[in-house]
């Protein structure tokens, strides 16, 4: 009874360590096949549009603007201001190699409190309608903008040389 048990958790055992082991193999093999995702940390600055361009703004160059605005109290867009995002959107002829910078303004809540969870929601639906086109967004809280504003800033990155 004991030799049979023993041989049984022995085939577990052995089962385990196998898919463990392939499961390490396919994960190696996967991993030399990604892209290098670039992933940077941005400090916003109060020059950064100065004359003298960085290198990271040599590299890019800011293609098209769109201001958005919303109603007082919702955090989805409009139908008027969904149709100008799309439209935009297809006149550009946004790529992958686009980068879409999403500004959002300052919301009020009660007692006319700065309220920065609605301004973060309202970029999340903006880049929701963004990112069929490109996955590269990147969203931003801006208390200078006024109330409900919101900037969509479309950037062309260039190609990689490979």
């Amino acid at each position: 009874m004991f030799k049979a048990l023993r041989k049984s958790f022995a085939l577990v055992v052995l089962f385990l360590f196998n898919m463990a082991l392939i499961t390490l193999i396919l994960n190696q093999q996967t991993e030399s096949d990604k892209t290098q995702i670039d992933v940077q940390a941005k400090v916003p600055s109060p020059n950064r549009y100065s004359a003298k361009p960085s290198k990271q703004t040599q590299r890019r160059q800011v293609k098209q603007q769109l201001g958005l605005v919303f109603n007082v109290t919702h955090v989805h867009l409009n139908q008027a201001e969904t149709v100008k995002l799309e439209n935009k959107l297809k006149r550009l002829d946004i790529t992958p190699f686009y980068s879409v910078e999403i500004f959002s303004g300052i919301v009020h809540h009660e007692n006319n409190l700065p309220f920065p969870q609605t301004a973060k929601l309202r970029a999340q639906n903006v880049a929701r309608i963004i990112y069929p086109y490109t996955q590269n967004v990147k969203m931003y809280y801006r208390p200078s903008l006024e109330e409900g504003q919101v900037i969509v800033e479309f950037i062309e990155r260039q190609k990689p040389n490979n």
